[in-house]
């Protein structure tokens, strides 16, 4: 049975309830059946320890008393997901605002302003109007869930920890005296590392001394 401090590996497909649009997943076949082409998506399982924030809490809290191998479908009501939506988040903006930045907005655009993310509503007479609720705020949501794997390792659990932050697995994960060694081919910036650091010495050991270079 899955308890709060497990470290479980999960694969998912998340629908808007409403339209049954996929806006996030990790299954390929799935994507592939779909037609969904972004390179974005990293189509393997991705970890969850239900005490953590590391996904959705209504999706985190589902696992509890699971077991390894279940397959079920969870729905999660708006304000358990992300929010709901908040007009006063809906702003006018000219349309030549955008141009001048060599934008040519469309409805549904994600575009960044002011340094915050806004998804285009309407784009009419000279004027967009964009919203800077996140764009799944409002909408309730379907999630269909297997559960993978179970880690047990410390090494496995390490290199997911940093997966999780980097997108990755560390080229190299080594343990021993106490402390975790992890390589990477690129720098990684200090507050990736230290996030990384904190979650290992919470989830796995808080004695660990947790060292992260790039190879």
């Amino acid at each position: 049975m899955i308890n709060e401090n497990d470290f479980v590996l999960i694969d998912f497909v998340g629908r808007i309830k409403s339209s049954g649009k996929i806006f996030d997943l990790t299954k390929k076949e799935v994507a592939e059946k779909e037609g969904i082409n972004n390179k974005e998506l990293n189509f393997s399982p991705v970890l969850v320890i239900p005490a953590s924030n590391y996904v959705l809490k209504a999706v985190a809290s589902s696992l509890l008393g699971k077991e390894i191998g279940d397959k079920y479908t969870l729905e999660v009501k708006s304000e358990d997901a992300f929010g709901k939506f908040d007009p006063k988040l809906v702003k006018t903006i000219g349309l030549s605002i955008f141009r001048q930045n060599g934008v040519n907005p469309s409805v549904g655009d994600v575009v960044m302003l002011d340094n915050t993310l806004a998804t285009v509503l309407s784009v009419s007479g000279g004027r967009v109007m964009v919203s800077f609720n996140n764009p799944l705020a409002g909408k309730d949501l379907v999630y269909e869930i297997d559960i993978v794997k179970k880690l047990e390792d410390t090494k496995e659990k390490c290199a997911a920890i940093f997966e999780h932050y980097v997108g990755k697995q560390p080229d190299s994960t080594d343990i021993g005296d106490n402390a975790v060694k992890m390589s990477y081919k690129e720098e990684i910036k200090p507050y990736t590392k230290d996030a990384i650091s904190s979650d290992i010495k919470k989830y796995i050991g808080g004695d660990l001394k947790v060292e992260i270079s790039s190879s």
